[in-house]
């Protein structure tokens, strides 16, 4: 989802929802970035607390595919490993997306459970997009192989529909916290809301429900759920027991049009590293401890959660290894000395926090194994740039957005990291240079060689050669892969893959379907070639 695709970030028509009303209850961060402009290095990176470059899960394609035979490597320690080491239950519910391998000698062996996780209720291992259109609207003969929902590491539905999706993981996720209570053991929920990218899936209870579309209608279902948990946690009597973060993944899919997401003033989104690929919103709530109506401006990560949350719970991350991220908890608590007994009214506006810190935060941005961009305090480096999609250069282009930016295909552009589309990027020997807090739009490069400028520039780059002297870059994992590792496909039925778990409740009927139409023999040909252009693909 877009920085700006919810009301406490400034969308002018979405409605507010609980994930507004945690902004109002904690701090809302401004400057909250993902580790990637995608889902899978994100996801490594927010459970690792190390950039997805160290860890391995990134190359060709860029996300984890039913063809891939590697997934999130098992020595990996993830927040749910290391807070079970501290005493915590463990659960997961949602999107996964860092790996399944589901037909080799180690079935399953990159799914949740596998990694920290007591409790896996339903999951999707891959992604909820496009392809698994089963209403029609956007494509003629959805392909169902990427589509499946897992309890645990048994398929139970494939392909699965979207409807009642939502219903089932917050039914999970309850069932998770009721049951950890029972036993009175504190917990860790990884609830990966998991809605698709392109909204056609919404309860009925939903559509049609927001002034701005189907897209909004997606929005209020997600933080509906977000509210049925919040609630649970109230009625359990934890409410001052608790910390939640809300969060995305990556920017918004602005190929598709209206249905893709807002990045509001930020350029670029979705598998860019302009600042609308990479900020996300930022939410943590905690009665008591962390102060009600605070806006922080720090420069932040979702890198920062594991080790933040390590520090809370008085443990610590793993010292055999590098760690990209950083405890801001003296962010989170420095407004009361003491956590307080009772809730506190919210009295006051928001009071904006002023960045302290001496030294500049630096975040630093790879695409696959090449170095893109890096954030550093108050400003944006680019080393390479792809052409930016906008909304307004692409709307009357054939075949891409019809009526009110109904996406008439899946539309993407320039998302490799360069090797497929060499036309899309533009590579600078000295990096552009960008001031974020007056140029958020990033429209306005400034002059390196001026003296205030270039001091920064070469401090800047004192800290980045020693950021890559320590940086040991892993072998792409993403570019293995195999047709014997896709869920529900046997030597015997291939590329026939089907389980036999089919969805028969209502299917509204279809809308403009698009022409793209692929079997699942093109489909797995093309997903399973080392040579084809991913980017057509992404999830």
């Amino acid at each position: 989802m877009g920085w700006a695709d919810i009301a406490s970030y400034g969308h002018p028509s979405q409605e507010w929802g609980p994930i507004d009303d945690m902004a109002i209850q904690g701090m809302r961060f401004t400057n909250f970035y993902a580790p990637s402009s995608i889902c899978t290095p994100s996801r490594a990176g927010l459970l690792t607390g190390r950039m997805a470059q160290r860890s391995g899960a990134y190359g060709p394609g860029r996300v984890f595919w039913p063809t891939s035979t590697n997934g999130l490597p098992r020595e990996e320690v993830t927040i749910a490993e290391a807070l079970k080491d501290e005493g915590y239950a463990t659960g997961f519910v949602g999107k996964w997306h860092l790996g399944v391998n589901a037909h080799s000698h180690n079935d399953g062996e990159h799914l949740p459970y596998n990694h920290g996780f007591d409790y896996v209720g339903t999951n999707l291992p891959l992604s909820n997009g496009w392809f698994c259109d089963e209403e029609k609207w956007h494509m003629s003969n959805p392909e169902t192989l990427i589509c499946m929902l897992y309890k645990n590491a048994t398929i139970y539905q494939q392909p699965y529909s979207h409807y009642h999706m939502s219903e089932a993981f917050v039914d999970d996720a309850i069932d998770f916290m009721r049951d950890c209570q029972q036993q009175r053991k504190p917990f860790f929920l990884y609830y990966g809301i998991a809605q698709p990218h392109v909204d056609v899936y919404s309860n009925d209870e939903f559509r049609g429900s927001s002034k701005r579309g189907r897209y909004g209608d997606m929005i209020r279902e997600m933080s509906w759920s977000v509210g049925a948990i919040m609630d649970e946690v109230k009625r359990l009597g934890e409410d001052f027991n608790t910390i939640s973060i809300f969060t995305a993944d990556n920017g918004p899919h602005l190929q598709l049009c209206n249905e893709g997401g807002d990045a509001g003033v930020l350029k670029g989104g979705k598998m860019q590293f302009w600042d609308g690929g990479i900020r996300v919103p930022g939410i943590f709530r905690w009665t008591g401890h962390i102060p009600p109506a605070k806006i922080s401006d720090e420069v932040v990560s979702q890198l920062d959660i594991f080790p933040t949350l390590m520090s809370i719970v008085g443990g610590s991350v793993p010292d055999d290894r590098k760690m990209d991220g950083q405890d801001i908890s003296s962010t989170l608590f420095n407004w009361w000395p003491e956590p307080q007994p009772e809730p506190v009214a919210v009295k006051q506006l928001y009071k904006q926090h002023e960045v302290t810190n001496s030294e500049p935060r630096m975040l630093v941005f790879y695409c696959e194994a090449q170095l893109f961009a890096v954030r550093y305090g108050s400003y944006k480096f680019h080393f390479t740039t792809q052409r930016a999609w906008t909304k307004e250069g692409h709307h009357a282009e054939p075949g891409r957005c019809g009526d009110g930016g109904f996406p008439l295909g899946n539309n993407v552009e320039c998302a490799s990291c360069g090797n497929l589309m060499p036309e899309c990027f533009t590579y600078y020997e000295t990096p552009l240079m960008y001031n974020i807090y007056k140029d958020p739009n990033e429209a306005y490069p400034l002059n390196g060689s001026l003296p205030e400028h270039k001091a920064v520039l070469d401090e800047m780059m004192r800290r980045l050669e020693a950021f890559k002297a320590d940086m040991v870059i892993a072998p792409p994992l993403l570019a293995s892969r195999s047709t014997a590792t896709i869920p529900c496909c046997t030597p015997e039925t291939f590329p026939v893959c089907t389980c036999n778990y089919v969805y028969e409740g209502p299917v509204p009927p279809p809308g403009s379907a698009s022409q793209t139409e692929y079997t699942s023999e093109e489909f797995l040909e093309m997903i399973s070639s080392h040579d084809y252009d991913y980017s057509m693909w992404y999830d």
